[in-house]
């Protein structure tokens, strides 16, 4: 298992698939190249075709589409297309050609093929402003918009100059070309504020005197943009042609010119954009990439492959540079790239090869760099490559391919060592060829010479090797795990770096020990890639996501070991440390799998460097670093070498703004949310007493590592502690607070830990209801005093009047009650359905009888009646037949008994009878007379006539002990008769 950790480690293939570096075409030997980030419809953006960018005051980038408008603050993009309810809400129309921010930044002015719109930032809506037109102009699409250092706004469309009036709200047409087969292209306001126009025949200039374009210059050219350049010196683009700078024309001399073209190394003579960077370099955008003319060396033009596609297909649309000095360079077919030159400070190239394994020094400019395949010997200070001496080495006949991992010079033998898939291996200077020398079939990985000319060779799974090349043989052998480092402590002893820990190994006495085993400031186990000299005195190793020591070895009897861990709690201690350089300052570059991390010389601040820095993006090899004389630092990774002198690396300090991008609140009379902000930053959120809610979301504006970036934030007022989240919930929802003051306070922190010192402040006052304003406060006391006054004075004068009226209302009252007694009483006491007595009632007179029965030996019979078949009535006409039948079986055993008989609907579809004074016998011919009443009667009920029977059940008060037990026999006598066939009396 550590095996295949620590070929990862090797191989270092962890790739990020947004972010990439640009292979150079043609260079400096020490130009840094630009390394972006892009980002296409996969991330958001609304369309693939950038054709024009702009920021805002608040910092967020403005991209123009063929969709729209999209605005991106690092985490996701905004999108504004045409005007859907209102013409205030889009666009006249979604394809758009350019945008340009006011100098207030408070205002977009932006062209499209329906004219120019003007979005206000603060409101996010839109004022659109149509191109008049006549017989001799006819509508076109906007081809640029300017903005002088006055504010006013030009604009080319066709032909025809405009300048918007803003006394007249309107774009009023300034001039028109007379070449009527001609087009305007571009347009430049020098600093004598002369209007200079290039189009597709030739230079022009405006008469302001009488509105008319004059013929200047390049008469019959095709010129595509112009920009002048902070010397005032003017850069003229052509489509056929290439680029020419004319540093006198504004004193109309242009016969002084430096031009640019295929034929001296611009990737094509169609050129789009220009752009001048702050440190003189100046890009250029064509319809085959983007080029770079160093300001130091202006006669080699380096050429990058900007955006996703092969280099055939980087039709650049437009560049841009942001406040903050970020470049956004949009395409035609893949979206728009971001990078940031304040952060590139390193060069990562394939000067040679990709996949740089082995470095070692050779002389004070030179380097031996071993790639997969081939050794190479490189001058990086002329540039001179040497090679390659082929790694094709023959081994018993056969001739086989045996990959390269380690190189290291001699300098006492003048020899080149390498370490192989296929063995130990050396340079033969006669031949250039490397020879395999030793250990054949025995894949090593690392190796070092001793000051005996010893070669301590590292394998890959059979240990470590002492070859002796004096005499041709191996001296000491030590079985342990993969190796990755030997570093020497004296002539005859070394620490070995192993995925299995770190060992101090003697090649004479053979002993050898493992460090980390007796350590209790050491990992057990760890994988240890690394391990060198420090200059202050001890040793540094690197660990396989268990971060950077330093070892001390105290010389006492018995030398011991202590470890100190720098930074353990860091972002660094989950990385795989490739190397470890001590710059002069004594200040740690650390090569990782992701990039290069920089420790400085107080060993208390950690700083990372990644592909947008110019690091590989695809981290570094194990071992690949050497430090050189002049104290430049080479790292070898699978995208080639990285070079930096650590003096040149700008330690800028980390501070995006965190911006409100999106407030919504919840109104509790209102189906949905109000989007109140839906496009600016804001300070300040006041709420009234029937917004329920709000959601506030925020991004810093951090183009290249927005996904690195975490966010805390807290509402002062409500909640003083701080809550953390990341990029991808990027939105705090806060409901019912309060009426009060509260402060929202917004932090960005990126994975260096570092916080960023621009955050965001939200101030917010919700608005207590106007019942509870003070004043309102005050008024409702006196108006509740008084009214009470009022009240009580009525109360009282109508107390007098109603006391007259109370006794005769009493004596009304308890006549009605006593009605509603009655009317309750025989509520209480019948069925609603059948109008019997109910089965409380029954009980009641039952158990009246029962005394009577006790005291005066007045006896009494109970019958109980059931309806036979009862459920096949509902079940074949229904419920509401059935109650019907119920209804009318219930008056026709009513009508058959004497008035002082009791009868009651038991429950359901039976009725129990008390017949007071009746024996058994007597009770039962009671009951046959019932039975036979039913028998007879034919029911009309809903159209059906139903005929029904009854089963009866007899029992005598005299053969019982309760009125219960009475009951309970006459219901049993009724089951019999039903077993028996139903329709039948049983006494």
């Amino acid at each position: 298992m550590k095996f295949v950790v620590v070929r990862f480690l090797v191989t270092a293939t962890m790739l990020f698939p947004i972010i990439f570096s640009f292979a150079a075409t043609s260079r400096a030997a020490d130009f840094p190249m630009p390394v972006f980030k892009s980002f296409s419809i996969e991330e958001g953006l609304s369309q693939v075709s950038v054709l024009d960018i702009a920021e805002d005051k608040n910092g967020y980038i403005w991209l123009a589409t063929q969709s729209g408008l999209d605005r991106f603050d690092g985490n996701e993009f905004k999108h504004f297309g045409k005007w859907q309810k209102d013409k205030s809400d889009g666009l006249n129309t979604v394809t758009t050609f350019q945008i340009e921010s006011s100098l207030d930044k408070e205002y977009l002015w932006i062209g499209s093929i329906a004219g120019v719109s003007k979005f206000h930032i603060e409101t996010a809506t839109f004022e659109h402003f149509p191109i008049s037109v006549s017989s001799e102009i006819k509508a076109g699409s906007i081809k640029r918009i300017k903005i002088d250092k006055s504010g006013n706004v030009w604009v080319i469309s066709g032909r025809a100059l405009y300048r918007f009036s803003t006394l007249l709200n309107k774009l009023v047409q300034i001039a028109v070309l007379e070449n009527v087969t001609s087009t305007l292209t571009d347009i430049v306001i020098d600093r004598n504020s002369h209007v200079w126009l290039s189009s597709t025949s030739g230079l022009y200039k405006l008469n302001s005197a009488f509105n008319t374009l004059e013929l200047q210059q390049l008469a019959g050219k095709k010129l595509t943009l112009m920009a002048l350049a902070a010397d005032e010196s003017l850069w003229i683009g052509t489509g056929a042609n290439g680029l020419c700078r004319y540093p006198l024309f504004t004193n109309n001399d242009f016969s002084a010119s430096t031009c640019f073209d295929e034929s001296n190394g611009l990737s094509s003579n169609d050129v789009l954009n220009v752009l001048f960077q702050r440190n003189g370099n100046i890009w250029v955008a064509t319809s085959s990439g983007v080029d770079i003319i160093p300001a130091k060396e202006a006669s080699e033009i380096v050429s990058l492959s900007v955006s996703r596609s092969n280099l055939a297909n980087n039709y650049i649309t437009s560049l841009y540079q942001t406040d903050a000095g970020t470049v956004v360079a949009g395409s035609r077919d893949n979206g728009f790239s971001i990078y940031h030159p304040v952060l590139a400070n390193f060069s990562t190239s394939a000067v040679i090869s990709n996949n740089i394994s082995g470095i070692a020094t050779h002389t004070d400019s030179s380097l031996w760099l071993a790639t997969h395949d081939n050794l190479w010997h490189y001058n990086y200070q002329s540039g001179k490559v040497n090679g390659p001496y082929t790694s094709k080495i023959k081994s018993e006949g056969q001739v086989s391919s045996n990959k390269l991992l380690t190189v290291h010079y001699d300098k006492p033998s003048d020899s080149v060592w390498l370490s192989t898939r296929a063995g130990l291996a050396k340079l033969n200077t006669a031949t250039e060829k490397l020879d395999l020398v030793a250990l054949e079939g025995k894949a090593g990985y690392t190796l070092n010479v001793d000051a005996d000319g010893d070669v301590w060779y590292g394998g890959y799974s059979d240990g470590v090797f002492v070859y002796r090349p004096s005499e041709n043989r191996v001296i000491r052998q030590w079985p342990i795990s993969l190796t990755t480092r030997i570093v020497f402590e004296d002539n005859e002893s070394a620490w070995l770096a192993s995925i299995s820990g770190l060992y101090f190994a003697n090649k004479f006495t053979g002993e050898i020990r493992n460090i980390g085993e007796n350590s209790t400031n050491f990992p057990d186990g760890a994988v240890v890639t690394w391990v060198s000299r420090s200059i202050r005195g001890g040793y540094w190793v690197g660990t396989q996501a268990n971060g950077i020591y330093f070892m001390v070895v105290e010389d006492n009897d018995e030398p011991t070991v202590s470890f100190t861990q720098i930074e353990a709690d860091s972002y660094l201690s989950n990385l795989s440390i490739g190397a470890i350089i001590e710059d002069q300052e004594n200040a740690l570059w650390i090569s990782t799998t992701v990039g290069i991390a920089h420790i400085d010389s107080t060993l208390s601040s950690i700083s990372y460097f990644g592909a947008q820095n110019g690091a590989s993006e695809s981290g570094y090899y194990i071992g690949s670093a050497v430090k050189t004389g002049d104290d430049t630092i080479f790292m070898g990774s699978p995208q080639g070498l990285t070079r930096f002198k650590p003096t040149d690396i700008k330690q800028q300090p980390w501070s995006p703004k965190v911006n409100i991008s999106h407030i919504e609140i919840i109104d509790e009379h209102s189906k949905g949310a109000e989007n109140l902000f839906p496009s600016t930053n804001v300070d300040e959120l006041v709420l009234n007493s029937d917004n329920v809610s709000f959601s506030v979301e925020f991004a810093a504006l951090d183009f290249t590592r927005a996904n690195e970036v975490s966010y805390a934030y807290k509402l002062s007022g409500f909640d003083n502690r701080w809550r953390f989240t990341d990029h991808r919930r990027r939105g705090v929802t806060y409901t019912n607070l309060d009426p009060g003051n509260y402060t929202l306070t917004i932090r960005a922190m990126n994975k260096e830990k570092v916080w960023s010192p621009n955050e965001a402040n939200l101030q917010i006052s919700i608005v207590p209801p106007w019942w509870e304003k003070p004043v309102w406060r005050s008024a409702i006391f006196v108006s509740a005093f008084l009214l009470l006054t009022l009240l009580v004075w009525w109360r009282i004068q109508t107390l007098k009047n109603r006391s007259v009226a109370l006794a005769k209302m009493v004596e009304e009252k308890t006549k009605d009650l006593e009605d509603v007694v009655e009317k309750l009483t025989l509520i209480s006491s019948q069925d609603p359905l059948t109008g019997l007595k109910n089965r409380r009632y029954f009980t009641s007179r039952a158990h009246e009888a029962w005394d009577s029965y006790e005291r005066y030996a007045q006896a009494f019979s109970l019958l109980i009646v059931d309806i036979d078949w009862f459920k096949q009535i509902n079940d074949t006409y229904g419920h509401h037949v059935g109650d019907l039948v119920l209804v009318k079986v219930a008056v026709r055993l009513r009508t058959n008994l004497r008035n002082s008989d009791v009868i009651c609907r038991w429950g359901g579809e039976e009725f129990l009878i008390l017949l007071p004074q009746l024996n058994v016998h007597e009770c039962y011919w009671v009951g046959e007379k019932l039975r036979k009443s039913v028998e007879k009667a034919s029911f009309h009920c809903e159209g059906y006539d139903v005929n029904v029977t009854i089963t009866a059940g007899i029992a005598d008060i005299r053969e019982s002990d309760s009125v219960e037990q009475c009951i309970h026999a006459a219901d049993k006598k009724l089951y019999k008769g039903k077993a028996d066939g139903r329709n039948a009396v049983v006494k």
